[in-house]
């Protein structure tokens, strides 16, 4: 099957200021957020680092379904003419984990709960982060009063606002620094599924043939895209069932009711669109796999996947990887990422690395910040007791299915 070209459309800009300073303002009502909607996506499209989980269509439906107790505190660089230039997109919350939940913590919109962002950063043009960014990140110095630590989660480390971000944090704030460093897998890809095959042994490709003709040959399995056969609504209620299948305890974070009403009103809007994108295989006269990502710019970000266990023999889950990249190549994307964790099988897919920073600083003049701080310092000194492992679905890719051989 041959895939249509994405669908382009010339953005709008912002226009250049060429007189006059910027004014820096924190927006802290739903009616002054919902008034950036006509510049959130310009800006995010102008970007050097620009990720789906910036724009404004996963901004504001996080904001109505995970908040809970957050308040916004939006940084915007204006214009005299009120136009913003630069937007810093901010909340101040509780994080989920218990060890912080007594913390008024200042992070990125959208940072925390069953449907977070995995790419966030400051929305500022590309080319003008020097310029920018450094106005844009006074926002934390005003802000510092009101909270008692900063956690700033999944900053590309290649971002250019990366170190103004960790200048103003160590200018403003105590102990800042670079908290996590996930690796996040990702292909640059070729012009065919040939190509792409030939960077791997022959023992790797000729176990995804076999497993391919089996799903063909003894399933009558055929592929296809949510839209096509299959309804995007029908597609959803399938891809549900699937990706829970993936957790022993039957509990996904994709799939509670927050994270689930979250991404049937995105796929709402992005299915057809094709920004969000859902890869299937069907076999025996049912869906048995499918792998729910988004596209942007030229690249695919895989975010969850799922298939049925009964024919975990065939390896539903890797050939629907395949089928997805395929459609990648098809379509003429070049990068296919696979987001943060890095598990064996994502290295047998991926051969680049790129990598997110976990950024946090605390408040000098915060005692709850540091009597946590004093208290973690502690439970890093005692003995370590053994806990169980978390266990993701993509985890369980490589504990339910047979795995492919490593990559030449």
């Amino acid at each position: 099957m041959v895939l249509p070209k994405p669908r382009r459309t010339a953005p709008h800009s912002i226009p250049a200021l060429r007189h006059g300073v910027l004014t820096l303002e924190i927006v802290r009502d739903e009616t002054g957020f919902h008034a950036l909607q006509p510049f959130w996506d310009v800006l995010v499209e102008q970007m050097a680092t620009r990720s789906p989980f910036l724009r404004w269509d996963w901004m504001s439906l996080w904001w109505e379904e995970c908040r809970k107790e957050a308040r916004l505190v939006i940084g915007v660089l204006r214009d005299v003419e009120g136009v913003p230039h630069a937007i810093a997109p901010l909340m101040l919350a509780s994080e989920p984990d218990p060890a912080r939940k007594h913390l008024v913590t200042l992070s990125f919109l959208a940072s925390f709960g069953d449907a977070k962002g995995e790419r966030l950063d400051l929305i500022v043009p590309a080319g003008r982060e020097d310029e920018l960014t450094p106005q844009l990140c006074r926002v934390f110095k005003l802000l510092r009063h009101e909270c008692d630590n900063v956690r700033l989660n999944h900053v590309p480390e290649e971002s250019p606002n990366t170190p103004h971000l960790l200048a103003v944090l160590q200018e403003s704030f105590r102990r800042a620094g670079v908290l996590n460093r996930q690796v996040s897998r990702f292909a640059r890809l070729p012009a065919t599924w040939e190509d792409y095959e030939a960077r791997h042994n022959s023992k790797w490709r000729n176990v995804l043939r076999r497993r391919r003709r089996a799903f063909t040959a003894d399933h009558a399995g055929t592929a296809t895209l949510a839209g096509e056969r299959i309804s995007f609504p029908e597609a959803m209620k399938e891809f549900c069932v699937l990706n829970a299948m993936q957790w022993p305890s039957g509990v996904s974070s994709f799939t509670t009711d927050a994270a689930w009403r979250f991404h049937q009103r995105l796929s709402v809007r992005w299915l057809p669109q094709q920004r969000t994108w859902m890869p299937m295989l069907e076999a025996d006269g049912k869906v048995i796999a499918a792998l729910y990502g988004f596209v942007e710019r030229d690249q695919f970000f895989q975010y969850q996947t799922g298939w049925e266990q009964s024919l975990s023999k065939i390896s539903p889950g890797k050939l629907v990887v395949r089928w997805a990249i395929d459609c990648c190549i098809q379509r003429g994307l070049q990068v296919y990422d696979m987001l943060p964790s890095d598990y064996e099988y994502k290295r047998h897919w991926c051969e680049g690395a790129r990598w997110l920073l976990d950024l946090e600083a605390f408040n000098p003049a915060s005692w709850r910040a540091t009597a946590f701080h004093a208290l973690r310092t502690v439970r890093r000194w005692l003995p370590r007791r053994t806990s169980p492992a978390v266990i993701s679905p993509n985890d369980l890719q490589e504990r339910h299915e047979p795995a492919l051989p490593p990559a030449a």
